[in-house]
């Protein structure tokens, strides 16, 4: 009987075991298509809670007005602009397609004389610009490949903008419902922390908000001095419509590298229009100014809170944006700097009383 009754129970164990692993399948089927926006909303509410608390303390403690006003804040900050940037590349793709397309027909312009004067690759890029000029077809053989992958991106692109605005809004709705529930969901996951992992664990869950925070800062800060920078280099050039491509290097400058994608064709367009000295002064602009700030303001806006190698800290942006799309920019760097915290307490850690120490021979 005793046996059976083991069996029995060990049947139950099975059943139950399994009955939960369906349930957290379902579950998880059911919020997969919100687990994106979730995950934003939850990013942004932590990396704004101090901007939650100071409205908080203007309203005399009432939450939910205090949630309201710091959510529509951050509409007002943030999803306006990138609704009127979805709205204006909509607009103005027919244009930019035919600039485009004049760009493509028109070839280049002779090269300024200084250039066969720069080392290096001076006399290579004169000759190479020389011979565009004198044979247009060939300029526009080597273009053609590229043609069809651009266009099919920008098309791309502005359908996902459309996408992303509305997951974006959707992102910021949760962020407004974690700002009244938040510090609760917090203790939570804090009690869970400590069972799991003790004051180990509650610590790396410290290190996880403080290092979500300081990449969000830094990913809005270094996105404000590019855009600043680009606004400036488009204005002076005289390119078209700056303020509109200011705007949109702020967004593409959360992907490192990404303003080159409206920094470079304005400097194509440029000397296809006979301004070679200005098309120069871009490409110069946008590589060393933009792409510069890029390379500084990232790491020390990021690095600032967090207890970690900058060098760790690049790796965790890069590799996390390879390999996790936009939201590794998060991933990345959290899970190298929870796993270089963890490494850092286990070699710290005092060895147990009345353990050996190995000795080592001469």
């Amino acid at each position: 009987m005793s046996a059976e009754r083991d069996g029995s129970r060990r049947y139950e164990r099975y059943a139950v075991a399994g009955a939960l692993l369906l349930l957290v399948i379902g579950c998880y089927f059911v919020i997969r298509p919100f687990l994106t926006a979730f995950i934003w909303g939850s990013i942004i509410s932590l990396s704004t809670r101090g901007m939650y608390r100071r409205i908080l303390g203007w309203v005399h403690g009432r939450r939910r007005l205090a949630a309201t006003l710091c959510s529509l804040a951050l509409v007002l900050v943030l999803l306006i602009p990138i609704a009127a940037l979805a709205v204006n590349l909509a607009a103005e793709m027919p244009d930019l397609t035919a600039r485009f397309q004049q760009m493509f027909e028109g070839g280049f312009h002779q090269p300024p004389s200084w250039l066969a004067g720069m080392p290096l690759v001076g006399k290579a890029a004169s000759a190479r610009w020389q011979s565009w000029a004198a044979d247009p077809e060939s300029f526009r053989q080597e273009l053609r490949p590229f043609v069809k992958p651009v266009k099919d991106f920008l098309v791309m692109a502005v359908g996902g903008v459309g996408v992303g605005v509305l997951e974006f809004a959707l992102s910021l709705l949760i962020a407004g419902l974690l700002y009244v529930r938040g510090d609760r969901f917090a203790a939570t996951v804090d009690r869970i922390a400590r069972r799991l992992g003790g004051e180990t664990g509650h610590r790396q869950v410290m290190v996880v908000r403080s290092t979500v925070k300081s990449v969000f800062n830094g990913l809005l800060g270094t996105c404000a001095v590019q855009a600043i920078l680009a606004l400036i280099g488009f204005w002076i050039a005289g390119v078209p419509q700056p303020f509109l491509l200011g705007m949109g290097t702020f967004f593409l400058s959360f992907v490192p590298g990404g303003p080159t994608v409206l920094w470079l064709p304005a400097a194509l367009w440029l000397n296809a229009n006979g301004s070679t000295g200005w098309a120069i002064f871009m490409a110069v602009w946008g590589l060393v100014i933009v792409g510069g700030a890029d390379n500084v303001v990232r790491p020390i806006l990021i690095g600032r809170g967090v207890e970690a190698p900058m060098a760790l800290i690049f790796l965790g942006v890069i590799g996390g944006l390879l390999s996790f799309g936009f939201l590794g920019l998060f991933i990345g760097p959290t899970l190298l700097v929870v796993a270089h915290n963890l490494f850092q307490d286990w070699m710290n850690r005092e060895a147990p009383p009345g353990a050996a120490v190995p000795k080592v021979s001469a």
